[in-house]
C-alpha cells in the first residue's frame, strides 16, 4: 500500500487519483461496476487495459485551478488564485508541475488568465472551455481539469493530519482579511489582521494553512514574501511537503479513514474524471506508479521581452498590473515549456 501514490495537490492530482483507484478496488465502495460478481470485475478491468484512451500517450495532462471564491465587504471575486498545469510523463515517471501566474495576460480573451476559470461558468461545457483556452495558451493538449477550492485544501490537509514545510525566508503580512470582520462586519474588529511564519520548519495544518497559501501583501519582493511569486513558490512547497509525506508512508501509521478520503474526492472536489478515468490512468502507469517524482519547473520570468518567457512591462494593461509574453504569440512560453517536459 505504501507503493501507491495517494493525493496530488493544491496540489498534486495524481496522489487523489491513486486514492480514488486504490478506494475503489480495495473497499468496493460505490462505483457500480464493482457491484457486479466478481468474474464481471476481471472482464471489465480486462477491456479497461484493451480499450485504454491513455495507453498511447506518452503523457497525461492535467490544469489544476485554485479558487478562493470570495463574496463580502472586502472582495467579490471568482477568479483562480492558482493555476497550474500538471504532466504526467510516463516514460521517465516524473510529475512535471508548472506554476502559471494568476497575472499573465491572455490577448485572445483580452484578461488575465485568473478569468479564464469565471468565463467558463457561462459556458455549456465549461471543462472544455477550460482545456481550450489553456491549449491555445500554453500549446499543450489538456485531458483534464479539477478544481480546488480553499475549503477542500483545509479539508484535505485535516485528512492527512498536516504537514511540514522548510521555509527558507519568512515573512510578516499585516494586510492579511480578517475572517472574524468578514464574518461579522459590525463586530468592531479590524478589516485586516497581521500573521507571521518564521522561517525554518513549518508546521501547517487546517488552522494556517489557508493563511500560508495565500499571503502576498507582507513585502514588494519574492524574498520578503510578498507578491503571487512568493506565494507561488510556497504553494509549491506544500505540494512537495504533501507527495514526500504520502510517500514515506507517515500517513498510513495512524487509523486513516479511507471511506473519507474517498468521499472528499468523489462528493467535494470539481473535475471531469470518472471512476473509470482513474482506473486507466493507474493502469497505464502501472509498477511506474511507485517511482513517480515530483518536477517542479519555473518560468523564466526577465524585466524585458529579450531576457526572460514573461516579464511585466512597466505599464498597465485595461489598468491591471501584469505580465506579458515575450511574444505576442507565446510561442516562447510554449517552447520552454514543451522542452521542459522531457527532462
Amino acid at each position: 500500500m505504501q507503493k501507491i501514490l495517494k493525493s496530488f495537490i493544491l496540489i498534486a492530482l495524481i496522489s487523489i487519483l491513486l486514492v480514488l483507484s486504490f478506494v475503489l478496488l480495495m473497499f468496493q465502495k460505490t462505483s457500480t461496476l464493482l457491484q457486479k460478481p466478481p468474474e464481471y470485475l476481471i472482464n471489465t478491468l480486462s477491456s479497461i487495459d484493451k480499450n485504454n484512451p491513455y495507453q498511447a500517450k506518452d503523457k497525461i495532462n492535467f490544469i489544476l485551478l485554485g479558487l478562493d471564491k470570495r463574496d463580502d465587504l472586502l472582495e467579490k471575486t471568482n477568479t483562480t488564485d492558482t493555476i497550474m498545469f500538471v504532466s504526467v510523463n510516463l516514460k521517465n515517471q516524473k510529475i512535471n508541475t508548472i506554476s502559471l501566474p494568476r497575472d499573465l495576460w491572455f490577448y485572445n480573451t483580452n484578461s488575465k488568465i485568473n478569468e479564464i476559470y469565471p468565463e467558463s461558468l457561462t459556458k455549456t461545457n465549461q471543462p472544455e472551455y477550460i482545456k481550450d483556452q489553456f491549449y491555445k495558451l500554453i500549446n499543450q493538449p489538456i485531458d483534464h481539469v479539477v478544481v480546488l477550492t480553499t475549503n477542500n485544501l483545509i479539508k484535505f490537509v485535516k485528512i492527512i493530519g498536516g504537514v511540514d514545510v522548510v521555509l527558507q525566508n519568512g515573512f510578516i503580512d499585516n494586510q492579511y482579511p480578517n475572517p472574524e470582520y468578514i464574518k461579522n462586519p459590525n463586530s468592531g474588529v479590524s478589516k485586516y489582521k497581521t500573521i507571521e511564519f518564521k522561517s525554518g520548519l513549518i508546521r501547517l495544518d487546517e488552522s494556517n494553512i489557508t493563511e500560508f497559501v495565500r499571503s502576498r501583501k507582507s513585502s514588494d519582493s519574492v524574498s520578503g514574501g510578498g507578491t503571487d511569486l512568493a506565494r507561488i513558490q510556497r504553494q509549491q512547497l506544500l505540494v512537495e511537503a504533501i507527495l514526500n509525506k504520502l510517500k514515506s508512508g507517515q500517513i498510513f501509521n495512524k487509523n486513516l479513514n479511507m471511506f473519507e478520503i474517498y468521499n472528499y474526492w468523489d462528493k467535494d472536489i470539481v473535475k471531469d474524471l470518472s471512476d473509470l478515468d482513474v482506473l486507466q490512468i493507474l493502469t497505464v502507469l502501472g509498477e511506474g506508479v511507485s517511482k513517480l517524482t515530483l518536477n517542479k519547473i519555473d518560468i523564466p520570468i526577465g524585466t524585458n521581452s529579450k531576457n526572460g518567457v514573461i516579464y511585466h512591462p512597466n505599464t498597465f494593461i485595461n489598468k491591471q498590473w501584469v505580465f506579458i509574453p515575450s511574444d505576442k504569440e507565446y510561442k516562447s512560453l510554449q517552447q520552454f515549456i514543451s522542452d521542459s517536459l522531457y527532462f
